[in-house]
C-alpha cells in the first residue's frame, strides 16, 4: 500500500508539470525553463515506475538511472535559463563551469547510478548559480525573480527534510519532499512567466 502512496506522490509531480506546461508554455519566454520543468515532470514519472518492487530489478535499475539524468538535465536547463537573467550573463567562465560540472555528474551518476551527483549539482545549479543570477539583478523583474527564488527555497527545503528523515521516516520525508517539489514547481512556473 505505502509504494502505491509514493507512486502518487510521484506521479503528482509528473502531473503538476503536465499541467503547468498547459498553462504557461506560451507566456514562458525562456525555452530552458520550459524544458526544466519538462524534464522535472518526466523524471519524476519515470522514476515512479523505476521504484516499484514489481518490476524486474535490471528494468527498474534503467528507470532509475533515465530519471535521474533527466534531473541532472532539468537542473542544467534552469541554470542555463538563469543565466540569461543574471547580471553576469556574459561570463564565459561561469558558463564553461556549469557545462564541466554537467558533465562530471553525468559520468558520475553513469559509474555509481546513484542519486547523490543530482543531490550535488542540484545544490550547486540552484543555490549556488540560480540564487547568485537572481540577486544579482534583484531589482528587475521584481516580482518574478521572487517567486523563483521561494522556488529555489522551497525545493532546497524538500531536499533538506528528505535528507534529514530518510532514514527514520523515509515514506513521510518521501512522500512530502515529492508534495513540497510540485508546489515550487509552481512556484517556479509563474516566476518564469513574470521574468518576461
Amino acid at each position: 500500500m505505502m509504494i502505491w502512496i509514493t507512486f502518487s506522490s510521484n506521479i503528482l509531480i509528473f502531473l503538476t508539470a503536465l499541467v503547468l506546461l498547459r498553462i504557461h508554455t506560451n507566456r514562458i519566454i525562456s525555452k530552458q525553463f520550459i524544458w526544466f520543468i519538462a524534464l522535472t515532470g518526466i523524471s519524476s514519472g519515470v522514476a515512479a515506475f523505476g521504484h516499484l518492487p514489481i518490476l524486474d530489478e535490471r528494468l527498474a535499475n534503467y528507470l532509475l538511472l533515465a530519471s535521474r539524468f533527466f534531473s541532472l538535465g532539468s537542473v542544467y536547463l534552469f541554470t542555463v535559463g538563469s543565466l540569461a537573467f543574471s547580471s553576469f550573463r556574459n561570463n564565459k567562465m561561469i558558463r564553461i563551469t556549469n557545462v564541466i560540472l554537467f558533465v562530471t555528474m553525468v559520468i558520475v551518476l553513469f559509474w555509481n547510478n546513484q542519486f547523490l551527483p543530482v543531490m550535488i549539482y542540484g545544490v550547486i545549479g540552484f543555490l549556488g548559480i540560480g540564487l547568485s543570477a537572481y540577486f544579482s539583478r534583484i531589482d528587475d523583474s521584481v516580482q518574478g525573480r521572487y517567486r523563483v527564488i521561494r522556488g529555489v527555497v522551497i525545493l532546497s527545503l524538500s531536499a533538506l527534510f528528505f535528507a534529514l528523515f530518510k532514514e527514520n521516516y523515509h515514506f513521510l520525508a518521501i512522500n512530502f519532499s515529492h508534495i513540497m517539489v510540485s508546489y515550487s514547481l509552481v512556484l517556479f512556473s509563474r516566476g518564469f512567466v513574470e521574468l518576461n
